[in-house]
This record gives C-alpha cells, structure tokens and sequence, in this order.
C-alpha cells in the first residue's frame, strides 16, 4: 500500500511541475486559445437560445391560430 501511495504522490508532483512548466511556455497561447473558445461557445449559446425562443414563438403562434379558428 506505501508502495502505490508512494507512486501516485510522485505523479502528483510531477504533474505540478509540469503545469508549471507548460504556463511558463505556452501560457499566453493558451491564454488567447481560452479566451476564443470562451467567446465562440458564448456565440454558439446565444444561437441555441435564440433558436429555442424561434421555436416557443412559433408554437404560440400556431395555438393562437389554432384557437382563433375554433371559435
């Protein structure tokens, strides 16, 4: 049991060390590559919102015709 705790503690740090490591050489890269995928799925959500609202429109609009048809 040591033995696997030993291992997984020296994953652990060797993975810190490596996050650091990566931040230091590509850091702003994946600062700017961040900051586009937050903007893009911002975009994409908007679309999905505004297409889900299309569609409510257009069901009320078909109820209300529906309704105006029946009296």
């Amino acid at each position: 049991m040591w033995a696997g705790s030993f291992f997984q503690a020296m994953k652990a740090v060797q993975v810190d060390i490596l996050k650091a490591k990566i931040q230091k050489a590509w850091g702003p890269m994946m600062d700017k590559a961040a900051d586009g995928i937050v903007q893009s799925m911002g975009t994409c959500w908007q679309s999905i919102v505004a297409q889900a609202k299309a569609k409510e429109d257009f069901k009320e609009l078909l109820r209300s015709l529906w309704t105006q048809g029946h009296k």
